[in-house]
């Protein structure tokens, strides 16, 4: 057949049904597809960090030997969340949904009056608990599935003569991992944000364990 036989071949009826139905069935597919995509984006909830508004509420203790300080404990509250624990009854460490450990060093003591105000960096790593926390086992605290590291700069104010204190300290996020809770999936805070913590605190004896309790809130800072 010549080149013009083949110009003035004629796409049969079959041909086209089966043409037609190919691109209808690409564009179904497609369409499938982009609901599947935007249903999984959608189903991932991330709870921000805003600006000047508390993210979080912590209960905690701590304990410090020489320049290392360990300061571990429990949410006690997180914004876009309606319970922070697993009942709606008992709540304390042993139903805590989230945990946390600051391992820091101490840079820097200043004592001025009674006052003594002690400078310290660190790592702050917030986890989601995966059974019952124990004050009396600091480790307990950190056996869940990490969701949230941060960079930690903490001064503390420590009136000597109450052995009361309290602290201000920043956090910048550096890691944040996709957790399930209840069947729907989180993210806690946005890789870079910042937010300012306070505790409120006494310190124990020296050398009785824990060092000390303390409890506080954390709120977004702008970058």
């Amino acid at each position: 057949m010549g080149v013009a036989g083949v110009l003035a071949t004629k796409v049969t009826p079959t041909r086209r049904f089966s043409m037609r139905a190919t691109i209808q069935v690409s564009l179904w597919l497609a369409t499938v597809v982009a609901l599947i995509t935007a249903t999984g984006a959608s189903a991932q909830i991330t709870l921000p960090i805003t600006e000047e508004r508390v993210a979080y509420e912590l209960i905690g203790e701590f304990n410090n030997s020489g320049t290392a300080s360990q300061q571990y404990g429990y949410l006690s509250s997180v914004t876009g969340l309606d319970n922070a624990f697993s009942t709606t009854t008992t709540k304390n460490e042993t139903t805590a949904l989230f945990t946390f450990v600051t391992n820091a060093t101490t840079f820097q003591v200043v004592n001025h009056g009674p006052f003594r105000i002690v400078d310290r960096t660190g790592t702050t790593t917030i986890y989601l608990n995966n059974g019952p926390s124990d004050f009396t086992n600091p480790a307990t605290f950190s056996q869940g599935m990490p969701i949230q590291v941060s960079n930690y700069r903490q001064q503390v104010i420590i009136n000597t003569l109450t052995n009361t204190f309290v602290t201000v300290h920043t956090n910048t996020v550096t890691d944040v991992e996709t957790f399930t809770l209840n069947g729907m999936e989180y993210r806690l805070g946005q890789l870079g944000k910042w937010f300012r913590t306070n505790y409120s605190g006494e310190a124990n004896t020296p050398g009785a364990v824990p060092s000390g309790w303390f409890a506080g809130t954390s709120t977004g800072s702008k970058n």
